[in-house]
């Protein structure tokens, strides 16, 4: 017999976007993102359906409500249904929040409309993965990811490469409170007015990626690994200076970093936009360790110290009675 699915509930995960390999686009495909899937700050949403006026949204969340419209409209769905976002992940700060909501929104609404599409279509028909495809690596599989950059098509950029995050080895979030990162038509403009990335620094980006961080990441070789991530880090983020007012957009941010790298670190950085940034660690003492000199040294008002772990695996769906949690993703 089978089982009537009425309600799905979706829990997806944050991610930092830790750069982009190549803003050039010389070879038909630009931007090019890595990234790391965390185990702190989820997207968690449950969509019934519900037997009332045809079309009708009805959500806690009014973005979530926004994603259900446009996604209907599409393939004109007459069903209602009821969203319940239990949980978001702060919006506007490197977390990635906009594309799990849609995400979530879409693979419900999909699976109980037994259109059964796959989280790429669903990304392409929200409007998500312009630029980068970490968010949806993410949901699907967790882990370090780098993905392919953004072709001329509507397809969301490819991942191109996955591995486990190492489990002893540790975040510290540098979460800015009072301060958003861009968004929206701002951020379309600020891309809009970057100056030519230059052909050899996307070259260098990419073999940095491909010849160190990777292999260091799969050797567990945290020195090398946090080197090529700073590199990273600081080539980026000195190409979008003029945009975010600074290598990094929040200045208490910047100046954790700065006091840092004299005393020796690597593998800091931004995520996205900001304004949240990072330091990786090999280890929880480590972490404790950071945490403590930054605290003892550095005024932390309207920052957070949160230390985190990296997770390898990805969204979990709850359909009926059956649960589960995304863990493999086809490497295009």
């Amino acid at each position: 017999m089978t089982q009537v699915i009425n309600s799905i509930e979706i829990t997806s995960p944050a991610r930092l976007h830790l750069g982009f390999i190549d803003l050039n686009g010389s070879q038909g495909r630009k931007f090019g993102s890595v990234g790391l899937t965390i185990d702190t700050f989820f997207t968690k949403i449950k969509v019934t359906h519900i037997e009332i006026t045809k079309g009708q949204i009805n959500s806690n969340c009014e973005r979530s409500k926004q994603y259900a419209k446009q996604f209907c409209k599409v393939f004109s769905i007459e069903s209602s249904f009821a969203i319940d976002v239990q949980s978001n992940m702060p919006e506007h700060s490197g977390f990635g929040s906009g594309t799990q909501l849609a995400l979530c929104v879409g693979k419900a609404i999909s699976e109980l409309s037994n259109l059964n599409l796959t989280i790429e279509k669903i990304a392409e028909i929200l409007d998500r993965g312009n630029r980068s495809g970490i968010g949806i690596g993410s949901y699907l599989a967790g882990g370090f990811l780098v993905d392919g950059g953004k072709g001329i098509s509507d397809k969301a950029p490819p991942i191109i490469a996955r591995h486990d995050f190492p489990e002893n080895w540790r975040i510290v979030l540098l979460i800015a409170r009072k301060q958003e990162g861009m968004f929206g038509s701002s951020e379309k403009e600020a891309f809009n007015k970057l100056d030519v990335f230059p052909l050899e620094k996307a070259q260098f980006l990419s073999q940095l990626v491909l010849m160190k961080t990777l292999p260091s990441l799969i050797e567990k070789d945290f020195h090398s690994f946090t080197s090529s991530i700073s590199i990273l880090q600081h080539e980026v983020g000195y190409h979008f200076s003029d945009a975010q007012g600074g290598v990094f957009s929040n200045k208490k941010v910047s100046e954790i970093i700065s006091f840092l790298e004299k005393k020796g670190f690597k593998g800091m950085g931004q995520s996205s936009w900001g304004p949240t940034g990072f330091v990786l660690c090999d280890s929880d003492t480590q972490a404790y360790k950071v945490s403590q000199l930054i605290s003892k040294n550095i005024d932390l008002t309207d920052i957070d110290l949160q230390i985190v772990k990296a997770k390898n695996n990805g969204a979990s769906e709850i359909i009926g009675n059956r649960i589960q949690t995304n863990k493999n993703i086809e490497i295009s």
